[in-house]
């Protein structure tokens, strides 16, 4: 039990309080959760459009007009691009990174969403065999898109 307490003591004097800047982000991301969501899988999906296109960085950004600087932030996954952005991307790439479609007079954006390859743990497949990667759409209305979205 003394051990343990030496550890949290020793704990204690090694950390030190958050800064402000630390509290500004942990606020930002609670208050942003759902659009930067959405930014990290469309960070994901072009990330894995680029290595299977064999389009480089520095291509894309060419392609797009901006900056080397801007892709990378792009592919941060930690930016609120605008729709004019997007458009910008699946122009330069040759594919849709979203779709928006109408239902019920409404528009709906749509995204995909990959889950983890993991490997079976049952004996019934063949030994190795691992689960097959699966996409789903998902739809959200696109006025909450719009809400979060910055044009640029």
């Amino acid at each position: 039990m003394e051990d343990m307490k030496f550890n949290v003591e020793k704990l204690k004097q090694m950390s030190r309080p958050m800064t402000d800047e630390e509290k500004k982000d942990i606020e930002f991301r609670k208050e942003n959760r759902e659009w930067l969501a959405v930014s990290e899988r469309l960070a994901l999906k072009l990330r894995r459009i680029l290595r299977t296109e064999g389009i480089l960085q520095s291509e894309l950004a060419e392609r797009m007009g901006v900056t080397p600087a801007q892709v990378t932030k792009i592919l941060s996954g930690k930016e609120n691009l605008g729709l004019k952005t997007i458009s910008k991307i699946e122009n330069a790439i040759g594919h849709s990174l979203i779709e928006v479609t109408m239902e019920d007079n409404h528009p709906v954006v749509e995204y995909e969403s990959r889950t983890v390859c993991r490997p079976f743990t049952t004996n019934r497949y063949a030994e190795g065999a691992t689960a097959a990667t699966t996409a789903r759409r998902r739809s959200v209305p696109y006025s909450s898109i719009v809400a979060h979205t910055m044009f640029s």
